[in-house]
């Protein structure tokens, strides 16, 4: 029954970033490929480790021919893959696998997979319980407006699209986790209290939700979901569900004191913080943005995007994922 299951992921292709938790995920890798030789009594898995930042979206674009692809590493990793994945007609698309060996892992949270947390390496386990399902993904469509011409540019997101004092947050943490050696909760929570201290503002932005009315909003977080966490565990949108056809939004728009806001932000860690009147929560099919200035904080999955104006639209069930039975 074992190999029957193994058997289902076809050829397959591990995605590593060899840097992931400060280079043990090089090694999980292998640890990997052996596991899944053992199981399968052949070889028909191979590794391709990144080499430079959207170096794993080239890779995944370039699966044609393979049945399951699987990103090893953290969020970063696996939204490069997913880019990826995307750029493959959809019935040539192979299934995306995660092995969550980062920081965050909150893709991995939404899939209902357990956190790697010890990269030495034994317990892949989830993959022989997992089977293919489709999931949603959200395509961003992203401006530039600089000098009279304007740049236009496809990115996707399984997990997260966010700006404000989250997305700072986010992108904040690449450089707190080389500077401190934190990871997970403590990390982004660092990186939470040091954005509400001098950096700490509002960004106001324009907003229309499924094309009706402009708004005119100053927010500290604006989040547009697939799934319910962002941040390492923090609940942004509790009820997100990532096969529902819908983008799940939450923002909270002032102003709001620093003091106020605060313990707001601590309280998502539980989802609490969606009982106070600061904070606003919808669903939508597509969201479009238009910020003052080319200079705010926006993150796609963690990974930091520059862009005047964003539209988020949700594809419904574009992906295959393995998710555990």
């Amino acid at each position: 029954m074992i190999a029957n299951r193994m058997d289902a992921l076809g050829r397959v292709l591990l995605v590593v970033n060899p840097v992931a938790q400060s280079g043990a995920a090089a090694g999980a890798a292998e640890r990997l490929k052996r596991f899944l030789t053992m199981y399968c009594h052949r070889e028909a898995f191979d590794i391709a480790q990144t080499e430079r930042p959207r170096h794993a979206t080239q890779i995944a674009a370039g699966a044609r021919g393979y049945d399951t692809v699987i990103a090893l590493g953290g969020d970063g990793v696996v939204h490069e893959v997913a880019c990826g994945l995307m750029q493959i007609e959809k019935g040539a698309r192979p299934t995306l696998g995660v092995v969550p060996v980062g920081s965050g892992n909150d893709f991995a949270r939404t899939l209902g997979l357990t956190d790697v947390t010890d990269v030495s390496g034994t317990d892949f386990s989830p993959l022989l319980a997992s089977e293919a399902g489709p999931i949603d993904v959200l395509k961003v469509t992203c401006r530039s407006h600089a000098g009279g011409m304007t740049r236009e540019w496809t990115e996707y997101a399984v997990q997260t699209v966010s700006f404000g004092l989250d997305a700072a947050i986010a992108i904040d943490t690449h450089a707190m986790r080389k500077a401190t050696g934190l990871a997970g909760t403590p990390l982004y929570l660092a990186s939470g209290l040091k954005a509400f201290g001098r950096a700490y503002r509002d960004f106001p932005v324009h907003a229309r939700f499924d094309g009706g009315v402009e708004k005119r909003l100053r927010t500290i977080i604006f989040a547009i979901q697939n799934g319910p966490t962002y941040g390492s565990g923090f609940a942004v949108c509790p009820k997100a569900d990532p096969c529902d056809g819908l983008l799940d939004v939450c923002y909270a728009s002032g102003p709001v004191p620093r003091a106020v806001a605060l313990p707001v932000f601590l309280s998502a860690k539980n989802g609490r913080h969606v009982h106070s009147p600061h904070v606003h929560l919808q669903r939508a099919s597509r969201v479009d943005l238009v910020f003052p200035s080319a200079t705010y904080p926006i993150q796609l999955d963690g990974e930091q995007v520059r862009a005047t104006e964003i539209s988020v639209e949700v594809i419904p069930s574009a992906l295959n994922v393995l998710r555990p039975r």
